[in-house]
């Protein structure tokens, strides 16, 4: 959904003080997949698995974000995953068209070494419930 992935990614833009942004040069956050040989670190994210649910005559929309942080090292990626953390646990996302009603961390899969090519990765997954305007 292209209003989540804008949403995601203008939290990035405008939180530029923060540790995430500045560890990222404030360019290095992809969607969906990285450029062929990127600067190290960088972060990829994805958003899946739309889900409509109805509560009287509310209709929700539910999506799964997941960010994979990318660094040299495992410290590096951990401490990626914290400012992941920071910049995103139970924040309110701005999205056209919706409101957004819970960005809630599901679970942190800790830093994992990639072979063949020698970097490492850690996971996090959040869900976001949204409400059409």
């Amino acid at each position: 959904m292209g209003v989540i992935r804008t949403g995601i990614y203008s939290k990035f833009i405008a939180d530029n003080g923060a540790a995430l942004y500045l560890d990222l040069g404030g360019e290095r956050l992809y969607y969906s997949e990285a450029p062929e040989q990127p600067t190290i670190p960088y972060c990829v994210f994805h958003v899946f698995n739309e889900d409509y649910q109805f509560t009287f005559d509310l209709k929700f929309e539910e999506a799964f974000v997941q960010f994979d942080y990318y660094g040299t090292t495992a410290n590096e990626c951990d401490d990626g995953i914290a400012d992941i953390k920071t910049m995103y646990d139970y924040t309110t996302l701005s999205l056209t068209g919706f409101t957004c009603l819970r960005m809630e961390r599901d679970y942190v899969i800790g830093s994992s070494k990639v072979m063949p090519h020698d970097i490492w990765v850690g996971m996090i997954r959040y869900t976001l419930l949204i409400k059409k305007n």
